[in-house]
């Protein structure tokens, strides 16, 4: 992977970039850059030393030695970034659109559009699982799942893949991921979703696979419907909320993949099956609605 050097006054004249109020970045500060006459992100990071680091780097640089394994559609980190004769940042093209959580919080938008959105990173999940079968690259998974680290292009509306230093490839340690947490569903069910023993800071709380994947997508789709963050329900709370959206007749295949994230066995894909979601559902299906038909009852 090449490195770009720049002085501290070079460094000092870079423009913030303009992040939406929603997108948190808790990894370093993302700056406007430009190099070779193409526009660029530039992500100073906040730790420079350590193991914390060192797993940035390599990770940084199996994306760079795999990156012609990964879908077009995957913005990958392209330079490192020396700072005064200091590795401390890294450059990745700038990806044009809003975030996904911009255009699923946008209600002048037609629902069919937003789930045409969220099919698509269940297709990029497919590709995934492809890449993993079929080339030398056996370990690739997003990690971090959630709706502001993909962006939707405004011409060709592709839904792409940003924020990829936070994936899970070639042996790296595991990112933390939003879903991925302590005090949520995913920490209720150890036999299935497995807690990282090998913990050092600035790593993730669980060991990252297929499952894990599988479960942030889903929960990235439960809480578009319902508004609020489903991963954060008890079990209870969360079989009385599939419970309801059974009472409004969502399609019952996607609610058994939904219920499956708690339960034994392996996760599904629901990307086949999301769009049997009708608008009367979606409306329904949101906190809002929800909380009034639990009081009425």
């Amino acid at each position: 992977m090449k490195t770009i050097s720049i002085s501290k006054k070079a460094f000092k004249n870079l423009d913030l970039l303009d992040l939406p109020q929603e997108v948190l970045n808790t990894e370093g500060i993302i700056y406007q850059f430009s190099y070779k006459r193409q526009d660029k992100i530039l992500k100073k990071l906040y730790h420079c030393e350590g193991p914390v680091f060192a797993n940035k780097l390599y990770t940084l640089e199996m994306l760079d030695y795999y990156k012609d394994y990964l879908p077009a559609n995957f913005y990958i980190p392209d330079y490192l970034v020396s700072v005064s004769n200091r590795i401390n940042a890294f450059t990745c093209p700038k990806c044009q659109g809003k975030t996904l959580q911009v255009i699923l919080s946008d209600k002048n938008l037609d629902y069919n559009e937003k789930i045409f959105y969220l099919k698509q990173i269940g297709f990029i999940l497919e590709k995934l699982k492809n890449i993993r079968k079929y080339t030398p690259l056996k370990d690739i998974y997003l990690n971090d799942i959630h709706s502001s680290n993909f962006m939707v292009e405004p011409i060709n509306h592709e839904v792409s893949v940003i924020d990829l230093d936070s994936c899970k490839i070639a042996d790296n340690k595991a990112f933390p991921s939003k879903f991925l947490i302590d005090d949520s569903l995913v920490s209720l069910i150890p036999s299935k979703y497995q807690k990282n023993n090998d913990q050092m800071p600035g790593t993730g709380l669980f060991i990252v696979d297929e499952e894990t994947d599988l479960y942030c997508y889903s929960m990235l789709i439960l809480n578009y419907l319902c508004g609020i963050n489903v991963h954060r329900l008890s079990l209870e709370e969360y079989y009385e909320y599939l419970n309801y959206l059974e009472s409004i007749r969502v399609y019952q295949k996607l609610l058994d993949i939904f219920a499956k994230l708690v339960a034994s066995g392996h996760n599904e894909n629901p990307v086949n099956y999301i769009d049997a979601l009708t608008k009367e559902q979606i409306y329904r299906a949101h906190n809002i609605v929800y909380s009034r038909v639990r009081k009425k009852s």
